[in-house]
Formats: C-alpha cells, sequence, structure tokens
C-alpha cells in the first residue's frame, strides 16, 4: 500500500472534479494525502477517500509554501499526483522530497516530474483527473461526490425553514462567477418566471463578494438572498435539497453535479468541449452556439473582447426556463 499526494491547488470547482481521484486511489487500497486551498476545505471535510488534508494558500508567499512543503514532507509519501500546472504546484512534491512526480505533458514544470501523462484536449476534466491515476488505480467508473452528513443536511433544513422557505419546493440560482463574463444578466427575470410556473421558492446562493449581485436579484423579485451566510458545504447541502440548481459555468454546477442535484449551466464565453461542463446526466448546458466568437477565453475574460457580450446577452429567460423544465419534468 503506497501513500499518494494529490496536488490541486486551483479553484473549488476544479478540486470537486479531482474527487474521484481520491476515490479511485483509495479503492485501489492507497492512502491519500491532498493539497488544496483553504477555500476548498469544506467540500472535503467529510471525504471517506482522503486520510489527510494540507491547506496551501498560495496567496501568503514563501512562508506558506514552505509550511505546506513541510507538512507534506512529513507524511512520507511513495507519490505524488500533480493537477495543476503551475510552478508552485510542481515544486512543491520536489521540495517535500517526494521520488515519483506525475503530472501533465503540457505542464510549464514538467521537467520537475518523473512521470508525464497526457492531457487530453477532448476529453472531460474528471477523465483527465483520472489519467494521473495510470499505474496506480482504476482510470474510469468514478464520479465527482461531495460527502454530506445527515447533520449538515439538517443545518440546511433549519436555515430554509428559518426563511420560511418551502424545503419541498424550492430552486437554486448561483449567479456569481470569478469571471465577470461568465456571468449571465438575465436571473432576476428567470426568477419571476420559475415562481410562477412551479409556485417555487428562490435561493440565491453565493460568496461576500456576490452579495449585491443577489441583492439586486431579489429586490422586488421572489428571491431570498443567501450570499455570504453560508460557507461551500452549507452551500452544497443546501443545493442537495433543491429541486433544480441554475449556476453559470462555476463552481456551483460541480456542486450540483457532486451532491446529485439536476442542474442547468449557462456557458457564455467558455464552451463545454473544454471540458468543464457539469459532469452528470441529470444536467444541461444553455449556451449561444452560433456565435464566430466562442470561446473568448479559457476562463472567461472580465471583459468582452468584440464589446458586444452577445455570447451572454442573446441567451433570454424564456430559452433557460425551456431548458429548466426539461430537467425537471424528467
Amino acid at each position: 500500500m503506497s501513500r499518494i499526494a494529490v496536488i490541486q491547488t486551483a479553484f473549488p470547482g476544479d478540486v470537486i472534479l479531482c474527487t474521484p481521484i481520491f476515490e479511485s486511489l483509495n479503492s485501489a487500497g492507497h492512502q491519500v494525502v491532498a493539497v488544496v486551498r483553504p477555500q476548498a476545505e469544506p467540500l472535503l471535510r467529510h471525504n471517506p477517500h482522503i486520510d489527510k488534508l494540507i491547506l496551501y494558500d498560495k496567496g501568503k508567499g514563501l512562508f506558506a509554501f514552505l509550511r505546506a512543503a513541510g507538512e507534506l514532507k512529513s507524511e512520507n509519501c511513495d507519490a505524488a499526483l500533480i493537477l495543476q500546472r503551475y510552478l508552485k504546484s510542481g515544486f512543491l512534491p520536489l521540495c517535500a522530497g517526494i521520488d515519483k512526480r506525475v503530472g501533465y505533458d503540457i505542464a510549464e514544470v514538467k521537467l520537475l516530474y518523473t512521470d508525464e501523462i497526457h492531457y487530453d484536449r477532448n476529453g472531460h476534466e474528471v477523465q483527465r483527473c483520472l489519467a494521473l491515476c495510470q499505474g496506480f488505480s482504476p482510470t474510469s467508473g468514478f464520479s465527482p461526490k461531495i460527502e454530506i452528513t445527515n447533520d449538515e443536511i439538517k443545518k440546511a433544513r433549519e436555515l430554509l425553514l428559518k426563511q420560511q422557505i418551502n424545503i419541498e419546493n424550492f430552486i437554486v440560482i448561483a449567479p456569481g462567477s470569478v469571471w465577470a463574463t461568465k456571468r449571465w444578466d438575465s436571473y432576476r427575470e428567470l426568477a419571476e418566471l420559475l415562481r410562477k410556473k412551479y409556485d417555487s421558492d428562490i435561493v440565491l446562493l453565493g460568496s461576500d463578494d456576490d452579495y449585491d449581485l443577489c441583492r439586486k436579484i431579489s429586490a422586488e423579485g421572489p428571491a431570498h438572498n443567501f450570499a455570504g451566510k453560508t460557507d461551500l458545504l452549507q452551500s452544497a447541502a443546501i443545493i442537495k435539497l433543491a429541486r433544480l440548481a441554475i449556476t453559470n459555468d462555476s463552481a456551483p454546477a460541480h456542486i450540483a453535479a457532486a451532491v446529485g442535484t439536476s442542474v442547468a449551466a449557462i456557458f457564455g464565453p467558455t464552451i463545454p468541449a473544454f471540458g468543464f461542463a457539469p459532469y452528470s446526466d441529470e444536467s444541461t448546458v444553455i449556451e449561444n452556439k452560433d456565435l464566430y466568437c466562442r470561446p473568448c477565453n479559457a476562463h472567461g475574460p472580465m471583459k468582452c473582447p468584440e464589446k458586444h457580450f452577445k455570447c451572454m446577452i442573446e441567451i433570454s429567460a424564456d430559452k433557460v426556463l425551456r431548458e429548466c423544465e426539461k430537467l425537471i419534468s424528467e
């Protein structure tokens, strides 16, 4: 039995998509040490396939790096699977004295690896993650999961009931994104349509940074603003209880898929072919497919390069509603 480090220090959505690695390695008898950003910790707090969780805040400079490297070194790992393709993540297992270092062949620090795995640009990110398990454990048959305890579900129910939300009939909307052009602008109109169509309560989820965005949607409208009031695990518990989740191309889409809730994801500057669509049969991607300028960026720029933002503006609330109707009827 080996002790294997999995290093994924990207955004929470990326961490969710790599959770199949933990299950795969554990199924083959390996012990797993996960290295992630502090923001992603709630999502892995109850994961039964992780033996040790190391938090590395990349934004805090050299001291944080050395502390994470020292903590990782003390775990005496036999190998490291490195999902991030950049300098700090590549150096971390090297400084921790891990002899076998496995990463992608497109990484800018691949010279630091002992083994390179082909990065399939045409595959889903889940499949790309599992490819790193070659030689260690199965590379298929697993999907993203977020473990939520009964206590977390109970707390979510209490939080919803406190706001007089019908826990048997509510829909989650997560309108935020780190990237400005990934934010669809018609959620308020959609919330009103959903309310009329299904008599559902609408719950808005997001971070502190999304509060004002959610406030504009909920102002004089049928929605409850929970932005900044829940951490990622509490948000996941609420999404698990929801009838449906509607999101941008962002972490909440992956949270919904990972807890088994139907999800409609709105894609603007990015496209599903990048490999980041919700990994679920109970999902749909809504996009403006016919634009000459899509995709314009791997993540979505802060401003539309063409200055028209048609990838989002031309997606109507009625169109999104029709796709939601399909998911709900199924």
